[in-house]
């Protein structure tokens, strides 16, 4: 083979080795974005919290905004009203309970395997006393 097609082919194979170094960089970098950005805080947005998919499934915010709302903004004091007009309907009442759905995860079953919630709890006066965050794993 002449000299100067094998400085070409082997220039060749040193471009193909750093192409594909580069790839593999660039990979890592897309993975590692995804990944830091799923579990990412936002702050909470009455819009958000209430925008819902289905009835079954609640908003993809909600463990976003969490901590921002239950940090961040006075809940308990508030009126069984102001509640409501705050985070809109809730998923579920029983008794003096106030229940929204964080998460509800099925896993690839009919019943759910894990499921959190925030729940609160009102006085006969209908003031917010307490809330909880009630986690469940099958």
């Amino acid at each position: 083979m002449p000299r100067k097609k094998l400085d070409l082919l082997l220039n060749n194979e040193n471009m193909l080795r750093h192409y594909r170094i580069l790839l593999l960089v660039l990979q890592f970098v897309i993975v590692l974005i995804s990944v830091s950005s799923c579990n990412q805080e936002i702050n909470f947005e009455q819009n958000k919290w209430k925008e819902k998919i289905d009835n079954v499934f609640p908003s993809i915010y909600r463990p976003q905004m969490l901590n921002d709302l239950t940090t961040n903004h006075k809940l308990v004091g508030l009126s069984y009203n102001d509640l409501i007009k705050l985070l809109g309907s809730p998923d579920n009442t029983k008794d003096n309970l106030i229940t929204y759905s964080i998460i509800v995860d099925y896993g690839s079953d009919i019943d759910p395997i894990y499921s959190k919630d925030l729940e609160f709890t009102y006085s006969k006066d209908s003031i917010i006393t307490s809330f909880r965050i009630k986690e469940w794993k099958k």
